[in-house]
């Protein structure tokens, strides 16, 4: 037993050196409200972020291609039981996706400068919007010139009274008082289908601040006798100083049909007449307008706790529990509820409590934002220390706040709150919060050496020391090896999450070939439309993992040019086989009954010889 100690204790310590990561207090959850969702439809997206203190960091998202992503509020939470402070604060995020097909979420990371948390990867399947009533009654299928003439003849009719597609921003009001809400509203109008959900970039702003105001809406409107779709997005904007404001124009990304004239006798009509319905497109940028607003200053008169809240607000002052004994913390919060900016509130000043400790202050805040409004809490909570037993009461707390409506000051204050304080414990007589008191003399309480045993020899340390001395000279470099194995682990983990793209390109033929697997399965047992859409997405994925883009939120002519400017080995035959493979996989995928005769193991096979074509080339 003794020859084999020493290396059992060194691999201890590397196990614990290996498991000291997963030890670490700051945690990260990422979750959605399902895994499937139609293309019109929303999803929620809730992150939580847990710590041992008294804030945690913002989750940092990845970049969403395939979503357009809005924060719906947040809620937040502290736990402070014997000294030991926990916090939790949930991140509410509504997405909306813009593609078809298997979508993924990347891990969401958080870091506090000391510790990185992450979580996993997500997957949703992004389906096809169920098609209302009406518009099913009109599915009944054309021959060719007359589809195309009616396609020619509605855009014709649309051009001749507007715009097919526009842009339009505007806000509910043109001046406001700093810290004020005031809401934009950017609508989106098309009169014709789209490729794909366009993508919004957000206006950038000029003395102003953001919240967004989810979710999208959605409907339909005349504008000029033209019946529309649109759809509006919402932020809610405050001020940060008297002054000049501006909104800076919005962009909207949109793959419009394209409306030229085909020949239905051309070879290619097809793929053009697709992109013509809104399976293709060409990619068209569309802004708004800039919007200027005028910023008024707060108005004299403000009470002198005034610290800049404006809104709408009350306040609220308790204690945890009504009774505590002399010496015992006592969480004692100030909450501050309503509607503004709750984000720049700070904490009302304290009165002086010379019966109380006053230890520092701890802030949670929650959000919400329901009909258009920024509402929500936030929570000051300050530890108490009773000095003495007794009756102790905490004065009412002021706190004040400007009223836009009513463009005048308004102060509150707080009830008291009384505390019935008892008698401390032993050890709480010792307890000594005034420092200009002496301390007490320090007195011996025993001695510090007892002995254990009489009688000498019978300690048994010595003799397995010796013995663990006595064992061969290659035994005692194990420690050093597990200890060199485990820092180069730990090394090569953080090579790996450093760098996931050059990870990413290594695996992508292992997965590309075990996605064809799984498509020729399908494919055995009579499931075509599944293998079909497993090869396309496991094709996408391969040129994303490749390239180090989402090769899906491009076309396929930026994507071929993507793949040239990132291996210029790639050779023209392979581009061309590229191109041919993906024209016919997403035919399959978005309109398996017009795919012709090509079969699902054909485009299994092709898929197979392009990847080992392609990693010759892509290196």
């Amino acid at each position: 037993m003794n020859r084999f100690f020493a290396p059992l204790a060194a691999a201890a310590l590397a196990a614990a050196l290996w498991a000291a990561p997963a030890a670490a207090m700051l945690t990260v959850t990422a979750e959605t409200d399902r895994d499937t969702v139609e293309i019109s439809e929303n999803l929620y997206l809730t992150v939580t972020v847990a710590g041992d203190s008294a804030s945690v960091p913002e989750p940092k998202l990845p970049n969403l291609q395939s979503f357009n992503i809005y924060s719906a509020g947040r809620s937040q939470s502290i736990s402070i039981i014997n000294g030991k402070i926990t916090t939790s604060v949930s991140f509410t995020y509504i997405l909306t996706p813009r593609f078809i097909g298997a979508q993924a979420i990347p891990p969401i990371t958080v870091s506090n400068g000391k510790e990185t948390a992450m979580t996993s990867e997500l997957r949703v399947t992004v389906t096809k919007a169920a098609q209302p009533p009406a518009q099913r009654l009109n599915t009944r299928p054309q021959p060719a010139r007359q589809q195309q003439r009616a396609a020619q003849q509605a855009a014709k009719t649309a051009a001749n009274k507007g715009e097919q597609i526009f842009l339009k921003a505007e806000t509910d009001r043109k001046s406001a008082y700093p810290g004020e809400q005031i809401n934009i509203s950017v609508r989106f109008y098309t009169s014709v289908p789209l490729s794909s959900n366009p993508q919004y970039v957000p206006p950038s702003f000029k003395n102003l601040i953001s919240e967004d105001l989810p979710p999208v809406r959605t409907g339909e409107t005349d504008v000029g006798g033209v019946r529309y779709a649109y759809s509006e997005i919402k932020a809610a904007l405050f001020a940060l100083a008297p002054g000049p404001a501006e909104i800076r124009p919005a962009t909207v990304v949109a793959q419009v049909p394209a409306q030229d004239a085909i020949d239905p006798f051309d070879p290619n009509f097809f793929q053009k007449f697709m992109a013509m319905s809104g399976a293709q497109g060409q990619s068209r940028e569309f802004t708004t307008e800039k919007i200027s607003l005028d910023i008024k200053p707060l108005p004299a008169g403000a009470p002198a706790g005034f610290s800049g809240a404006v809104g709408n607000y009350t306040v609220t002052a308790s204690a945890d529990r009504p009774e505590a004994r002399a010496g015992e913390a006592v969480n004692f919060s100030i909450t501050v509820a309503g509607s503004g900016n709750l984000k720049t509130v700070i904490a009302p000043k304290f009165p002086d409590l010379p019966d109380f400790k006053v230890f520092d202050t701890m802030s949670s805040l929650d959000v919400r934002k329901d009909n258009d409004l920024i509402t929500g809490k936030k929570v000051f909570t300050y530890i108490l220390v009773p000095r003495s037993e007794g009756r102790k009461t905490v004065p009412p707390v002021k706190f004040s706040y400007f009223d836009p409506k009513a463009g005048q000051y308004r102060e509150l204050q707080t009830e008291p709150v009384t505390l019935n304080v008892e008698k401390g414990g032993q050890g709480a007589k010792t307890v000594n919060f005034n420092p200009s008191n002496a301390a007490a003399p320090v007195t011996a309480s025993g001695a510090d050496i007892r002995y254990v045993a009489e009688k000498s020899g019978g300690d048994p340390l010595p003799l397995l020391a010796a013995a663990v001395l006595g064992l061969p000279w290659w035994v005692h470099t194990a420690p050093l090896a597990l200890l060199t194995l485990s820092f180069w682990l730990a090394r090569f983990n953080r090579f790996k999450l450093a760098n996931p793209l050059l990870f990413r390109f290594r695996r992508a033929r292992s997965e590309a070939f075990r996605d064809i697997e799984t498509a020729e399965r399908l494919i055995k047992e009579g499931k075509t439309n599944e293998a079909v859409s497993e090869l396309y997405d496991s094709f996408m994925n391969y040129l994303s993992d490749k390239c180090g883009v989402k090769v899906s939120a491009l076309t396929i002519r930026k994507a071929a040019e993507l793949v040239k400017a990132r291996f210029p080995a790639a050779t023209p035959r392979s581009l061309d086989e590229m191109r041919e493979l993906w024209e016919a996989l997403e035919l399959r995928h978005f309109s398996p009954e017009s795919a012709g005769s090509e079969g699902a193991s054909d485009l299994a096979k092709k898929y197979s010889l392009l990847v080992e074509l392609m990693e010759k080339e892509l290196k």
